[in-house]
Parts: C-alpha cells; sequence; structure tokens
C-alpha cells in the first residue's frame, strides 16, 4: 500500500498543481525592508499652450501660444508606514496555507488510496478461497465421474456434483471479473496505466499492535490549516488598523524644462539652447500624510475581519466534532472487530471439521448433494466472514494512522 501511495503522489496532477501555487506565493512574497526602498521614475513631456496675453505697453491682447517641454526624474521613498509593517509576516502565512493545503491534499489522497486498494484486495483474497474451493468441487466431480463410469454410482449423482461446480466456477469467474475492475480502479487513480492488471498482485498489510494505534488528531491538516487561517487574519486585522496611524515620506525630483512662444504647431522648435542646462532645478520634500475619513471603509474591513475570524472558529469547531466523531465510531467499530475473531475462528474451524466428515460420508454415499454443497457453502461463508474481518481491522487501523498524519 505504501507502494501504490508513493506512486500516486509521483503521478497525480492534483499534487503538482499545489506544488505551483506553492511557488507563486513564495514569487509574490516580498521583503519586509524591500518595501521601504526608493520609487524611481523618469518623465519626459512636450506640451502647447493656446492662448492670448495682454501686453503692458500698448495694452492690447496678443496672441501668446508657448511650446514647452520638462524632463526630471522623481523619487520617494516611505520612512514611516505602518500599513507595510505585517505585510511580509501576512505573505508569510499565505505560503503556509498553501503547504497547508498541499497536505489537505495529500491526506485525502493516502484516505482514497487505502479505500481504494483495501477493495482491490478484498476481492483478490476472495478469489483466491473461491480457486481452492474450485479445485475441491473438481476433484470430487472427477471422483464421482469415475464412480458413474464403473456403475458404482447413479448419473443423477453426476449432474448434482456438475452443478456445484458449475456454480463455483461461475462464481469464481465473478470474482475475477470484479479483481479486475477493482485493480484497474486502482491504477487510474495512481495514473500509472502502464501497470499491468492480471500481473498485479497486492500484498496484505499487516495489522498493527495497539500501541502503535492513535486517536489524537490534534495535528490533522484541516485544523491546522484553520488555526493558519485565523493566525493570517489576525494580522490583516492589525494591518487595517494601520491604516489610521499617519504615514511619513520622503520626495525628491530633479529636473529641467524648456519653453517659447510659437505662433503655431507648425512653428515647433527643438532648438532648446542653453535653456536646458540654465532651467535645472531639485526638489526635496517630506510628505505627512494623516488619514482623517475614509468613508467608512476601513471600519467595514475591520467588521469583516471579525466575521470571517468569527466563522473560521465555527468551522474548527465543525470540523473538530466530524473528526472526534469518526475516530470515536471507527475506534469503537475496530474493538467489535477484534472481539468477533476468537468466534470467527472457531466457525470456520468448526465448517472446516464439519464439511471434511460430509466429504467422508458423500464419498461413501451416505449423504447427498445437496448436503454436501451445504457443508461447503458454510465453509465459504466462514472464510468470507474472517476475511472481512481481518481486511476491515487493517482498513480501520490505516485509516486512524493516517487521519493523525502518519
Amino acid at each position: 500500500m505504501e507502494d501504490c501511495i508513493k506512486i500516486g503522489k509521483e503521478n497525480q496532477p492534483d499534487f503538482k498543481i499545489q506544488a505551483v501555487k506553492i511557488e507563486r506565493e513564495k514569487t509574490e512574497k516580498r521583503s519586509f525592508s524591500s518595501q521601504f526602498l526608493p520609487k524611481i521614475d523618469a518623465s519626459v513631456t512636450h506640451a502647447y499652450n493656446f492662448g492670448s496675453s495682454i501686453d503692458p505697453s500698448t495694452n492690447t491682447r496678443e496672441p501668446s501660444n508657448i511650446q514647452s517641454d520638462n524632463l526630471s526624474i522623481n523619487a520617494q521613498v516611505n520612512l514611516f508606514d505602518f500599513s507595510k509593517w505585517n505585510q511580509t509576516k501576512i505573505q508569510n502565512l499565505s505560503i503556509e496555507l498553501e503547504k497547508m493545503e498541499f497536505q489537505i491534499i495529500e491526506n485525502q489522497y493516502e484516505l482514497l488510496v487505502l479505500d481504494k486498494f483495501m477493495k482491490a484486495l478484498a476481492v483478490q483474497e476472495w478469489q483466491l478461497v473461491l480457486t481452492n474451493q474450485l479445485k475441491n468441487a473438481e476433484n470430487q466431480l472427477n471422483r464421482i465421474s469415475k464412480e458413474v463410469e464403473e456403475g458404482k454410482r447413479p448419473k443423477s449423482d453426476w449432474y448434482d456434483i456438475n452443478v456445484i461446480f458449475l456454480q463455483e466456477k461461475n462464481n469464481l469467474e465473478i470474482a475475477k471479473n470484479d479483481e479486475v475492475v477493482k485493480k484497474t480502479e486502482l491504477i487510474q487513480l495512481l495514473n500509472q496505466m502502464d501497470l499491468d492488471v492480471q500481473s498485479l498482485t497486492l500484498e496484505q498489510p499487516i495489522l498493527l499492535t495497539s500501541s502503535e494505534i492513535s486517536t489524537i488528531i490534534n495535528d490533522y491538516p484541516t485544523l491546522r490549516k484553520i488555526d493558519l487561517n485565523n493566525e493570517k487574519l489576525s494580522k490583516e486585522y492589525t494591518q487595517l488598523l494601520s491604516n489610521f496611524l499617519p504615514r511619513v515620506s520622503l520626495n525628491y525630483s530633479y529636473g529641467t524644462f524648456y519653453s517659447q512662444k510659437i505662433k503655431s504647431l507648425a512653428d515647433t522648435n527643438f532648438s532648446f539652447g542653453n535653456q536646458l542646462k540654465d532651467n535645472k532645478s531639485q526638489y526635496v520634500g517630506v510628505g505627512f500624510s494623516v488619514p482623517i475619513y475614509s468613508r467608512g471603509d476601513n471600519n467595514q474591513l475591520l467588521q469583516l475581519n471579525k466575521i470571517e475570524q468569527n466563522l473560521n472558529n465555527e468551522l474548527k469547531q465543525k470540523e473538530e466534532k466530524r473528526l472526534n466523531d469518526l475516530v470515536a465510531i471507527e475506534t469503537k467499530k475496530l474493538q467489535l472487530l477484534e472481539n468477533l475473531d476468537q468466534s470467527l475462528n472457531e466457525v470456520l474451524k468448526a465448517s472446516d471439521q464439519s464439511l471434511s466428515t460430509t466429504e467422508a460420508k458423500y464419498m461413501f454415499d451416505k449423504v447427498d448433494a445437496s448436503v454436501y454443497k451445504s457443508a461447503k457453502n458454510q465453509v465459504l461463508q466462514a472464510n468470507y466472514s474472517e476475511l472481512n474481518n481481518t481486511l476491515d481491522k487493517i482498513y480501520i487501523q490505516y485509516q486512524l494512522q493516517i487521519l493523525r498524519g502518519e
């Protein structure tokens, strides 16, 4: 079973998709210090201003069309911004949430593989039981056929044993078909289609001891993800509170300009002369911004965050109850199955003994075929019950192991 889980994890697309999501979150992450690096940009503008102005000497209005060009390099640095304080922590938690989602997918996949594996194993083992029973029926058919030929038995005895043989042969064919279907479903789940169903033999997992079985589920991935999400929501709430705090930034600009009067667009001139050199200027300033009114948007976001936290807590309680109920009922089932071991063994032993004596009686024509068939059915039923009991115990034991993340 461990090999099946390993193969499936290497081939299932869900794991590859989640790995890409984790990588995406890591790429989006920014370090705390990088948030305070300067933002630098360069700008160039070429503009025209069409209008008129008053000539002071003549007190008359005359056309005043101006061509202007501006070149500048600007930089801004956040000196103090509480809104960035928790951003890196929130991004780290986003990465951890995606990692936890990977573990949830992994956990759910292991439970699904366990289910498909045990179903395929059950029909495989049952097919072996039916094969042994068919061999027994075939031996009896050959013996009766020989005795009929020798005149020691009537032809009707051969008809009776032939019906039993054909029925058991048919049951075996049905079991083989069921085995092919169940193993094909397992192979499809593993996404390993080059495996041959006919040559695939599943090994029965060993039964665990009581000391190896735990009912502790505190480390279950879904619960851990809810806790991480709560932590992220708490950081986001603090981040929202910082929107009420002031921000301090440093601004710097270095630039120059050129302008001249023109008659029309056709008079555009790019002979800048010494203007670009003479008109150079620098600007240094400190900005202090205090939030005063945001139309209640931030308060609404704070309220929504609190609601999300309450919802998250309710989801955790629901998931804890579901898991506790599941573990409790599965543990109870396991105890009941273990209590059945002795009685099932006794029934199987008694059935085998009954079949042995019935075969002997049938051999000497002391009982008819219906009694012999009934004895065989008792053995089949006893084998079936014991096999199911053992496999059910294995399934529950490994299910509990997966639920606690092992």
